[in-house]
């Protein structure tokens, strides 16, 4: 069995989070057993936009000093790193709150400007991965992402966390690539087994829930949740908001993998006790059709069309062109005033609504998808 351990953590006071992290660890041997002294460590946060630590985009600031202080003190050598789907890595850290944890440390900050190829031994989907070159600069990998909803993978945790470890502008290249649902599921499985995190302690203290990764509404979940097996952590957070793991298409299709940590009897959560954290009226987005590996293309472009969810701008635009930067396929315009999405041609990866914003665009279901 894995562990996965709960803490309970009733806000981001400093004291608060440093006390929930290290019960995690210890709940789960001590975090010698995942990282020696004098190991070179890439600590991992989310860190998508430039927002302040009270909109909770990005993981919290004080869980990642928490990590980092948890990691010093053992005498290992930390890096921050991410690689933002839009904008600088310094922009995004500074307006986060993380480089000036980082400057109180003493731990630099990954400016993740250079790319490796790096093989993918379980590749499924692809065989090799664009990377930032301080993947194999570090000796391990800890995942610091936070408990969100996401338009295309329902949640976002552990395993959706490490596409920022792909570098730059590959990010939208893949997702132009890997159009289905499905397709780009099983290549964010293949990354997660690539990567390997040694550790993943994620920031539940506040969930997003409704239209995240960036515009949802914060909903008080009291968590730090950490665990070594990232498919195992996002079962355990998916149980937590009160859906079966099957329910998330990510982990349904890791679980035809015959990857471990899935079913309730893999796993066995230390700490606090799983029942009285559970928040069965999360919301969460439908789940986008992930039939792309068993059907003809004919029938895939009718699903992505007819019952996939598709974006929507709403009224309250600003025109400020984010979406127009962030869609992959560069199918957003901007035509006499007006934003405008070709929906024949939208391959539904949906980040144009995760970059907004200004909470501008709206994922809406056609007739078919509420029928199914």
């Amino acid at each position: 069995m894995t562990k996965v351990a709960l803490a309970r953590c009733g806000s981001y006071a400093r004291n608060e989070v440093e006390s929930a992290v290290r019960k995690c660890l210890n709940e789960l041997g001590g975090l010698g057993r995942f990282v020696q002294p004098g190991q070179k460590v890439l600590v991992k946060p989310n860190l998508l936009a430039a927002e302040p630590p009270e909109r909770g985009v990005d993981t919290h600031p004080e869980v990642v000093r928490a990590v980092l202080k948890e990691l010093l003190a053992i005498g290992a050598k930390p890096l921050v790193g991410d690689s933002p789907g839009l904008g600088s890595l310094v922009r995004v850290a500074q307006k986060a709150g993380v480089t000036q944890v980082c400057r109180e440390l003493g731990v630099p900050l990954g400016v993740f400007t250079k790319e490796i190829e790096v093989k993918a031994p379980h590749g499924k989907i692809l065989k090799s991965f664009p990377l930032v070159e301080e993947i194999a600069q570090v000796d391990a990998v800890i995942n610091l992402p936070r408990v969100k909803t996401h338009g295309l993978t329902r949640l976002t945790g552990a395993v959706k966390n490490l596409f920022g470890c792909v570098a730059g502008l590959r990010k939208g290249e893949m997702h132009f690539r890997l159009q289905h649902a499905d397709v780009f599921h099983e290549m964010l499985i293949d990354l997660a087994l690539t990567i390997k995190p040694v550790l993943n302690i994620v920031d539940g203290v506040m969930a997003m829930e409704g239209a995240g990764p960036r515009n949802g509404r914060l909903r008080f979940m009291g968590l730090i949740i950490a665990g070594a097996d990232p498919f195992a952590v996002d079962a355990t957070i998916a149980r937590l908001v009160g859906l079966a793991p099957a329910a998330v298409p990510l982990l349904a299709l890791a679980g035809e993998r015959g990857l471990p940590g899935l079913k309730e009897v893999e796993v066995e959560v230390r700490g606090e006790a799983l029942d009285a954290f559970v928040l069965s009226d999360f919301q969460v987005p439908p789940a986008a059709t992930h039939i792309g590996l068993r059907v003809p293309a004919v029938v895939n472009a009718f699903f992505r069309r007819y019952v996939s969810p598709y974006p929507v701008i709403k009224n309250n635009c600003q025109r400020c062109g984010v979406c127009l930067q962030a869609c992959p396929a560069q199918l957003i315009t901007m035509e006499r005033g007006k934003v405008v999405i070709d929906d024949r041609r939208c391959i539904r990866c949906y980040c144009c609504q995760e970059f907004c914003p200004h909470d501008a665009i709206a994922l809406k279901t056609p007739f078919f998808g509420r029928f199914l």
